[in-house]
């Protein structure tokens, strides 16, 4: 059985590997998700916040939250797919992209206003995924939101067979797991509860809007005096 680490290191390997090849096709697919990155903006509860957009890849819900006038960080482990990303970002936006490993970054606790991950989540391994969702409770403010949207399993067996061999089309050797396991099952592991929830595309992607209830006693305390 492999240990952290290593799965760590066949991930990175595997990452960088397969979004090497996929980055100039990647926004292609942007098609059938796009009206759902201007979605998640618009649930963004205050003001100017500040993002963490994990598993970022080239960016496009990135810029949306931009678009919206957030200040947003965007973490995504494939230096192809932010090179994508990068020449996204106008003048106009507040966007830092750092290429590196999302399941520990180098930002404080409690730092963002909101935390999200979209499309992420089914193209690592769940170790992975559920490091990272550890790492967006650590760093979103108490009773902050945190954000998830992915694949979801419609309950009409037609549409679901339907989107799930399209999706096979493109998506990486993890899809399998994910959708086998579903989305409950990673916010069950982390103790995130949603307080919202959208299915979109017949059924077949969903968002998932949690609130940040991890911190709790005496850190809950004087974190709420200090933000």
């Amino acid at each position: 059985m492999l240990n952290i680490m290593d799965i760590k290191k066949q991930h990175a390997w595997y990452n960088i590997k397969w979004f090497k090849r996929m980055a100039p096709v990647y926004d292609f697919v942007e098609i059938f998700v796009a009206s759902l990155r201007k979605k998640v903006a618009k649930r963004i509860h205050k003001q100017k916040a500040k993002i963490l957009d994990m598993a970022c890849g080239t960016g496009n819900q990135s810029i949306a939250f931009a678009n919206k006038n957030h200040s947003v960080v965007g973490v995504d482990l494939s230096p192809d797919m932010l090179r994508y990303a990068k020449k996204k970002v106008k003048s106009s936006h507040d966007i830092t992209f750092v290429c590196g490993d999302a399941t520990k970054i180098s930002y404080p606790d409690a730092y963002f206003d909101v935390s999200s991950i979209s499309f992420g989540l089914h193209d690592m391994p769940e170790e992975i995924g559920i490091m990272i969702l550890r790492e967006m409770i650590r760093t979103t403010k108490p009773d902050g939101q945190i954000i998830i949207v992915d694949y979801h399993k419609p309950k009409n067996k037609i549409i679901a067979w339907l989107g799930f061999r399209i999706a096979k089309l493109w998506e990486s050797k993890y899809y399998d797991h994910f959708m086998r396991v579903g989305l409950n099952y990673y916010l069950d592991k982390v103790g995130l509860k949603a307080v919202g929830k959208e299915a979109h595309l017949l059924g077949n992607a969903q968002i998932v809007e949690c609130t940040n209830k991890k911190w709790g006693g005496e850190a809950h305390k004087l974190l709420k005096s200090i933000f």
